[in-house]
């Protein structure tokens, strides 16, 4: 097995576990975990050496990724998030923008959060009706992003805007005390993944300085970042198998015969570790694809985050029904809490209904962003 999984999974287990449950009770950022990511070099890990970083690729995204999911699924979502922004800005950002800000994520020093999806465009971030208006050396930002992960906690904010001069789409690197930027007031309730604080973002008349634009609309990024998504659904799948593996072989009948010694039981522990593997090596072979520049990157991609939201969601109606009764309880097995975790996936952009169309589209060679028009 990989050894960046193997590591970031015992990391997870260390560090990420113990507060699983509690940031999943109160609803609240997994401020103690993604401390210990950030003392342990791993914000630095898809930023080129020159910049302080490790210089890996996609692969050791999803093994990192998806190994600390298995662990608390909103610390390694909070962190995928900041790895895909240092990703985008490696690629696009100005050498004075990257040299600014990319040594400071290596070092944990900052994190970055995505400010991509909106009310409007729902699924399609590069569509945004979040505007900008030019000016001599800065620009005035105007709009409402959705689901920003990280929000409140991220240093900056890479967000979409598009130009009311010529509708050009472009990136910014929105420093998180800008005026003007403000979030939700009723703040992140959501029924899983209550940790990544997944909050409404408003900039009204936010001067951004151009020196944090970023040319382009960065779709370069779309691949790490579906992913990323991927890993976090892999990571609860697999969480799922061994949690209903953990409980079933110690829970015992007054015989003294455990519950995983019922061969339905076995059937179903079977089933549930099946997925879990086909979600992970799929999207660890779709990683490899997009490292090693295929042609098919984009379309495997896609296919592993479909693969790996439904094991997820399967997983977790299965795994629910392997531990029973107790398994219901609120805050007493982990299976609810990944049971809720699981349900995620199916709803975050891009959606996986959105995803198997283009997917169908990508296949038949036919222009998968047309939906969108």
């Amino acid at each position: 097995m990989d050894t960046l999984y193997n590591t970031a999974k015992e990391f997870g287990k260390t560090h990420l576990l113990p507060e699983a449950k509690d940031v999943d009770i109160k609803g609240r950022f997994p401020k103690e975990g993604i401390q210990a990511l950030r003392d342990a070099g791993y914000f630095g890990l898809v930023i080129p050496t020159k910049y302080g970083g490790q210089g890996k690729g996609v692969l050791a995204h999803a093994e990192v990724c998806s190994g600390l999911a298995e662990s608390c699924a909103s610390a390694s979502l909070c962190y995928m998030m900041s790895n895909v922004g240092a990703y985008c800005l490696s690629l696009y950002a100005s050498e004075e923008l990257k040299q600014e800000i990319l040594p400071k994520v290596a070092s944990g020093e900052i994190i970055l959060g995505l400010a991509y999806s909106e009310t409007g465009s729902g699924t399609h971030f590069y569509k945004p009706d979040m505007t900008e208006e030019p000016h001599d050396g800065y620009s005035i930002l105007n709009g409402k992003k959705s689901f920003v992960t990280t929000a409140r906690e991220a240093d900056y904010y890479l967000t979409i805007t598009k130009s009311v001069v010529d509708g050009t789409i472009n990136l910014w690197l929105v420093p998180a005390d800008s005026n003007g930027l403000t979030f939700d007031e009723a703040g992140w309730n959501g029924v899983g993944l209550r940790g990544n604080v997944s909050e409404q973002m408003y900039l009204k008349d936010t001067k951004v300085d151009h020196f944090y634009k970023i040319d382009g609309n960065g779709d370069g990024d779309r691949l790490i970042f579906v992913v990323g998504l991927a890993s976090a659904c892999a990571g609860i799948s697999m969480a799922i198998a061994d949690e209903a593996v953990r409980y079933t072989t110690s829970r015992k009948y007054t015989s003294g015969k455990s519950l995983a010694e019922i061969e339905t039981v076995e059937t179903h522990l079977g089933d549930l570790y099946s997925r879990a593997y086909a979600a992970r090596e799929t999207l660890f072979s779709a990683a490899r694809s997009v490292d090693n520049n295929d042609e098919d990157a984009f379309k495997n991609c896609i296919a592993a985050r479909v693969t790996s939201t439904k094991a997820a969601v399967e997983n977790g109606h299965e795994g629910m029904r392997v531990c029973g009764g107790i398994g219901y309880v609120r805050n007493h097995l982990p299976m609810e809490r990944l049971m809720r975790d699981s349900l995620a996936g199916q709803v975050m952009a891009p959606g996986i209904d959105v995803l198997r169309i283009w997917l169908g589209r990508l296949l038949a060679d036919l222009d998968y962003l047309a939906i969108m028009k």
